[in-house]
């Protein structure tokens, strides 16, 4: 948090009518002069001045005015008629202070609020070293904000320096925010438990003022975190859009319990580090707001008053003006899309990197990236039903902002392709005349006329010639077309073909507008065509195209659809974006139960729901469900020759086999892939992405192996072809430098082996992002080379930059810290690499690494740390228990390691 301290209290000066009220000195001016009124009235206005405009309630005001004591109604009407009078308003009683019959009461005349300075006489006075009353142990330090008021307070305890934050209330009227905030405090943590995004709440004191709060330390607020950098604008874009992302995923947090945070703004947003990984929290829930007013009884959780879902426009919506919501200004109920305005006003003050910009007339020209522009326009749309659906859609939209560059370069890319295309007609027709309207019409005529035959085929049970030809049509439009080649490295003749394909499909829910079925049979052909491109985002566009259709045609639980929602599932299970996993096992699970209850017997359904099970299972680190799965579906499409193509059923059996790899398999693995690469050779071609992607396979069933000079030798005479045929940052290439990493550093060629993994690092961290696995691994793979070339401070930088920037994956992360802790273990650090190691399954990594014997590597390590720590007996044993299962290892480091350590143990 920003903090400030002062021996001046900044309080305000509220000017109505003709009249002033005056915090500093609790007094009332009317026409210039003194008035007259008691304490409890004055009370009464200073709520009524806190929501101008707004309606209070009569419970708010009793609790805020007279808390903890029955009083009779009478009084709060006494209180009105005295203000009433003061103000020299008896005879006109609802020109200022109006009545809501049976409601409450509410401050209509037009209010102006100025701050002013008065010397410091508050009504408790803190200074810093003073003990927290009622709290003897913690010590204050200093104030927190920027505000003045000095309520918030940091404090530490005497003997242990432990930090916490205190949040006083002085008088009745804030104590009403504090107990709204400690009853939405406690709800969060019971419906999230350690996910929540607040910082812990401890203790409270509601009995006797001073009341407070006493919260765990959560951080510094993000005004305190740009000033430490030296301003907004010199923190890097990438980090603050991170942070606004994580911002939005905590307000989707608390939203999903059923709360409304209403006063979302830089000074309550905590940023902290744990475990080196940054960490969002959100403070000050007091303006907050209950959705569902049953929520806190479901919980145990007393209601403190005033948190009624029901109170609808009459609930508070204080808030930070700036950051309140356009609508917020007259009577609309605070809603989701309140708190989402607030998210886009700060995800804007984050990209245009200052704290003070506000969404005024042509904000837009500060913020040059289009689909940024986009999301906080959604975001922080002046009507609420303009804005985002939810906090949740705005985190989804900016952990995936890598991807949606990419498809977004890709489709103006095509735009600008297809422009020049109509300008350059004559030219394009001197070089290859018959190519775009050959092509266009070859997908458009061929495809489309076979699938309305097949269809009408199978409706009317005729020759079974004409689903053959239909089959056909299908094998050459996705596999001899679209599938050889690459968007991103084509020539132009070839993206040609392929722009054609998007603009035919661009044609398709338009000529068959009455016929969706057909439709959907056209979009699954161009999405698995698009699937196995790896052009994933075109793929998803087209399955669920595939899958309205299939729905408009009441077809959804037939076969057809089915196959569509599991090849879908299958391809979101391989992707990296944020929930993919989830949303593709749950459409998983809900095909299986469609078969089973439309009682479906498809020898091709049964295949697609096997593969798509081990896809799951794979990218769910389930590898040896992977595997199983895998298998079955591959033995099943082999058996089904008129149902799936050749290169379909070595797809298959790719993937069975890539299952062994990461079980540490490698023998069985190359058996599996050299007769694949020989059919896939004869099938497309040696050079084919296909059979080069195979290729790469048997390089690291070898790696797998530990035999590295073969592997070596093998990507090496790989590399130039795939670079030439797929381009040098293509996902293909980037395995195989990573792969021969690995096995460079087996040889110990620790320096090459630095250079692929920085390589593979930089490629990946800009096409998918620094978080993407493809980035955290290579960062990783580099820090390890550094710490075995004996570069121990750069290794374990990198080493600790990729688990800083790694977002999911328990296997992992756990790999991380194990490659963490041989690092910290070269240099002596004994005590933080144990702590690393306990935490690591070795079960789980050996499947990710594909090594059946880490295991052995791991208590290798601790034999190590044993003996840095002068317990040869342990080590001894640990080193026993590890030695025979890596007697035979070809891993130069690990060789080395292991004479190291007998040779000091038998010394």
């Amino acid at each position: 948090m920003s903090s400030t301290h002062s021996s001046r209290r900044r309080r305000r000066l509220w000017r109505f009518a003709s009249a002033e009220f005056d915090e500093a000195s609790w007094a009332l001016r009317v026409d210039g002069a003194p008035a007259a009124v008691e304490g409890k009235p004055l009370e009464v206005l200073h709520e009524l001045l806190l929501r101008a405009g707004e309606v209070v309630t009569k419970e708010e005001l009793f609790d805020a005015v007279w808390p903890g004591v029955v009083v009779v109604e009478g009084s709060l009407a006494t209180a009105i008629s005295k203000l009433r009078k003061a103000l020299g308003t008896a005879t006109d009683s609802q020109s200022v202070i109006a009545t809501v019959s049976r409601v409450g009461y509410r401050l209509v005349a037009p209010v102006e609020v100025a701050s002013i300075d008065t010397p410091l006489a508050p009504r408790f006075a803190f200074a810093s070293g003073d003990a927290v009353p009622a709290r003897k142990a913690w010590q204050l330090e200093r104030p927190l904000g920027d505000s003045g008021s000095e309520d918030v307070w940091l404090a530490r305890q005497t003997k242990t320096g432990e930090a916490r934050i205190f949040k006083f209330a002085d008088a009745p009227d804030r104590l009403r925010a504090l107990k709204r905030e400690a009853a939405l405090s406690r709800l969060v943590f019971a419906a999230l438990g350690k996910a929540a995004p607040l910082p812990m709440l401890h203790e409270w004191n509601f009995d006797a003022p001073p009341f407070f709060l006493e919260y765990a330390w959560g951080g510094r607020d993000l005004l305190a975190w740009a000033e430490e950098a030296g301003g907004l604008p010199a923190i890097p874009i990438e980090d603050r859009l991170a942070v606004a992302a994580m911002i939005a995923r905590a307000v989707a947090g608390i939203h999903a319990v059923g709360i409304l945070h209403k006063d979302l703004k830089p000074a309550n947003i905590l940023i902290d580090e744990v475990d080196g990984t940054a960490v969002v929290r959100l403070v000050d829930f007091g303006s907050g707001r209950l959705l569902d007013d049953a929520l806190l009884a479901s919980f145990d959780i007393t209601d403190p008053g005033s948190l009624d879902a029901d109170l609808g426009k009459d609930e508070p919506r204080s808030g930070t003006l700036a950051y309140r919501a356009p609508e917020l200004v007259g009577d609309a109920v605070p809603t989701v899309k309140s708190d989402i305005y607030a998210l886009g006003l700060i995800l804007y003050q984050l990209v245009v990197g200052d704290f003070s910009a506000s969404l005024a007339p042509g904000w837009e020209g500060r913020v040059t990236d289009p689909l940024l522009r986009g999301d906080i326009g959604r975001a922080a749309a002046g009507t609420p039903g303009e804005r985002l659906d939810s906090a949740g859609d705005l985190a989804d939209r900016l952990e995936r902002l890598a991807d949606r560059r990419l498809a977004a370069a890709r489709e103006a890319e095509h735009a600008a392709f297809l422009a020049e295309q109509k300008r350059q007609d004559e030219r394009r027709a001197a070089r290859r005349p018959w190519m775009r309207a050959a092509a266009a019409s070859l997908i458009l005529g061929l495809v489309g006329t076979s699938a309305f035959a097949a269809y009408a085929v199978r409706q009317r049970n005729e020759a079974r010639t004409a689903q053959q030809v239909s089959e056909a049509s299908y094998r050459f439009l996705a596999e001899d077309v679209l599938a050889s080649v690459d968007p991103a490295h084509a020539d132009a003749a070839e993206e040609t073909l392929v722009a054609a394909v998007n603009r035919a499909g661009g044609t398709i829910a338009e000529r068959f507008e009455d016929q969706p079925r057909i439709a959907g049979y056209l979009y699954a052909t161009l999405a698995r065509a698009f699937d196995m491109r790896s052009d994933y985002a075109d793929a998803f566009r087209y399955y669920e195209a595939a899958e309205r259709s299939y729905d408009r045609a009441g077809a959804s639980g037939a076969a057809d659809g089915v196959n569509v929602r599991l090849q879908h599932a299958s391809a979101l299970a391989l992707s990296t974006q944020p929930g993919s996993l989830d949303t593709a096992r749950g459409m998983i699970a809900a095909a299986a139960k469609t078969i089973d209850a439309k009682g479906i017997d498809s020898p091709e359904t049964t295949v697609w729901l096997e593969s798509a099970r081990g896809m799951a299972a794979l990218a769910g680190e389930d590898v040896p469900g992977s595997r199983d799965h895998f298998g079955r579906a591959w033995q099943a499409a082999r058996t089904q020759p008129e149902l799936f193509s050749p290169r379909q059923i070595v797809n298959f059996g790719q993937r069975h086999a890539f299952a062994l790899i990461r079980l540490g398999d490698g023998a069985a693995a190359e058996k599996a892939f050299r007769p694949l690469v020989a059919e896939m050779t004869r099938l497309v071609g040696r050079d084919h992405p296909d059979t080069l992607f195979l290729r790469l396979n048997v390089g690291q069933a070898l790696m797998v192996q530990q035999r590295y000079p073969e592997a070596i030798a093998v990507l090496d005479a790989l590399l130039p072809v795939m670079e030439k045929r797929l381009g040098p940052n293509h996902r293909y290439t980037l395995l195989l430098l990573a792969a021969r990493q690995q096995s460079l550093g087996g040889v110990g060629r620790y320096a090459d082996a630095a250079v692929d993994g920085e390589r593979v690092w930089r490629a990946a961290a800009a096409k998918d992002g620094p978080s993407s696995f493809a980035a955290v691994a290579g960062r990783t793979d580099i820090g390890i080379s550094q710490c075995r070339a004996g570069k121990l401070d750069q290794g374990i930088a990198n080493i600790r930059a990729a688990r800083a920037a790694m977002t999911r994956g328990e296997a992992l992360a756990q790999a991380i810290d194990a490659a963490l802790a041989d690092c910290l273990i070269q240099a002596h650090h004994y005590a933080e690499a144990k702590a690393l190691l306990r935490t690591v399954d070795p079960a789980k990594v050996a499947q990710l690494v594909g090594d059946p014997h880490y295991g052995a590597l791991v208590d290798l390590a601790f034999a190590e740390i044993a003996l840095g720590e002068r317990n040869p007996a342990e080590a001894r044993r640990l080193f026993a228990k590890a030695g025979p299962h890596l007697k035979d290892t070809q891993d130069r480091f690990v060789q080395d390691r292991i004479k190291a350590l007998e040779a000091r143990l038998t010394s």
